[in-house]
């Protein structure tokens, strides 16, 4: 019973967290450069 509630509860905390960068990025504050996101070597996300 407790496992289940770790995962919902961390599966809220990831949902959220997604949530929050899609509507960032959809706003414009997605592409502002290398500073934003940890630099231009981070995943290859930030728009140069």
């Amino acid at each position: 019973m407790v496992d289940i509630l770790i995962v919902a509860v961390v599966g809220s905390l990831v949902a959220g967290i997604l949530w929050k960068k899609v509507k960032d990025h959809k706003s414009g504050k997605g592409g502002c450069g290398c500073g934003c996101c940890g630099g231009c070597s981070s995943k290859g996300n930030c728009h140069k």
